[in-house]
């Protein structure tokens, strides 16, 4: 059984703080790698022996698909608010009532966008400016993959409530699994290994929902048998309205944050799309290699979040801001080194992707990534500061940032600089997108920033 937070009435020192840190941040790095590579797989195979067209499917479906995916921030921002808040003041039974509820949103809200999904998928491709064989090729993956949507939200709110009790560890081991089954089916189904067929995209497709679906099943069954003083029971799946409505109102800001987040990126995605596919097919491989940012410094921002939520729930703010701010210097560092590494290693990060073929691609492509350089310390700060004001249940400072970002800064920025390369200020083709989201970011994590400093976000109620 994983640790938890150090019990309340014991004053951890600032060597055993870091340690506690990085036992959490450990499995959380290697879930969010296996995670990213579920993504990244399908990447790389489509990259390697299908079309640019495939390629720009990919890219769409997928923005698709974290919108979707993104609706689960409804039941998950709640659920780990008020787990870690109960696991922290040593009220296991709440806290596995909780669990029991999150699962029963979960399935609920897994069925609304497998149904939602299937009905809908070429029109929402459509209305993302694409049209020809890529908008063909992203309606087919995307439908295969959002069938599995029951599977996948109970994949995500499952691994969120024992990330929320402590346990980050089982979760990065599901994905292990779900990874494994990711790459071999969606490679076979490809390439014609073992006598399979060759699907093409809805190979690649069908690889990653049967992975993810499994992971689904592995994490209910974790939470069965019993995770850091979680242990689902089917008298815990009760709906109780009181409860469902405290879960839905904490994470009812994260809901608007994430769904104006996704339809924000889904937007900055259709601006680039009027470049053209291979703007389109660059920028997916592009926010591919920027991604391995993001995984890096969740590894520091899930800790921040579950232990604030924890040391608030054992009544200790002061230890509550102390873990944030080790979290925060930590991803700060991390994200250093990645800002290096996308200076000036980004055209072998490209060449990962698509081996030696495809050079209009990363001629394209990889000059965007020294640019998203020097947006890492605003992007190691939203992410760390964002799960700290989560765990304490200060759901809506995320939110007001993310609106704020998107739709004042980054969008309009868009229109204006990603127009076709034309010789004036306004025609910088995919470097004008890029340079958009890095004021955004820069300037969204300086606004969080000040908001930490402030401490109110001590003081919520969960």
């Amino acid at each position: 059984m994983t640790e938890t937070a150090p019990p309340p009435e014991i004053e951890p020192t600032d060597a055993e703080l870091l340690r506690h840190i990085h036992r959490l941040a450990v499995p959380v790095l290697v879930q969010q790698a296996l995670m990213y590579f579920v993504g990244v797989s399908d990447t790389l195979i489509t990259g390697r022996y299908l079309t640019s067209d495939d390629v720009a499917a990919v890219t769409i479906a997928t923005y698709i698909s974290w919108f979707l995916s993104g609706l689960m921030a409804v039941i998950t921002a709640g659920t780990m608010a008020i787990v870690a808040n109960r696991v922290g003041a040593g009220d296991l039974p709440e806290a596995n009532r909780i669990v029991g509820l999150s699962l029963f949103l979960a399935l609920a809200m897994g069925l609304f966008i497998q149904i939602f999904g299937l009905s809908t998928a070429g029109a929402i491709v459509t209305g993302m400016n694409m049209s020809g064989p890529s908008a063909e090729a992203a309606a087919i993956y995307f439908r295969i993959v959002v069938a599995a949507g029951p599977l996948i939200a109970l994949r995500i709110v499952g691994n969120s409530c024992m990330a929320a009790a402590g346990d980050t560890r089982t979760g990065s081991q599901i994905m292990v699994v779900v990874n494994a089954i990711n790459v071999f089916l969606s490679y076979a189904m490809v390439v014609g290994l073992f006598g399979l067929p060759k699907l093409g995209i809805a190979g690649v497709a069908l690889g990653t929902g049967i992975g993810e679906g499994i992971g689904g099943l592995l994490s209910v069954a974790a939470l069965i048998q019993g995770r850091a003083g979680l242990r689902l029971k089917a008298a815990n799946l009760v709906p109780d309205r009181a409860r469902l409505a405290r879960i839905v109102r904490i994470s009812l800001p994260t809901l608007g944050e994430t769904s104006a987040g996704i339809f924000g990126q889904v937007w900055f995605l259709s601006l680039v799309n009027r470049l053209g596919a291979i703007s389109t097919a660059a920028h997916g491989v592009a926010i591919k290699c920027e991604s391995i940012s993001y995984l890096m410094v969740g590894g520091y921002a899930s800790p921040a979040g579950i232990l604030a939520g924890q040391y608030l729930g054992a009544n200790k703010p002061a230890l509550a801001r102390k873990a944030a701010n080790y979290c925060w210097a930590l991803g700060n560092l991390l994200l250093a080194g990645m800002g290096i590494m996308l200076f000036f290693v980004n055209e072998p990060m490209f060449r990962v992707f698509l081996g030696s073929g495809k050079p209009e691609l990363i001629a394209e492509g990889a000059p965007m990534l020294p640019v998203v350089a020097f947006a890492m310390p605003g992007l190691a700060t939203i992410n760390v500061i964002s799960a700290v004001f989560r765990g304490a249940g200060a759901t809506r400072l995320p939110f007001y940032s993310a609106m704020l970002g998107l739709f004042l800064v980054r969008v309009p920025m868009t229109y204006l600089l990603a127009n076709p390369e034309d010789g004036t200020w306004m025609g910088w083709g995919l470097k004008g997108a890029w340079i958009a989201m890095l004021v955004d970011l820069n300037l969204r994590g300086l606004w969080l920033a000040l908001q930490f400093r402030r401490n109110r976000w001590m003081k919520v109620r969960v």
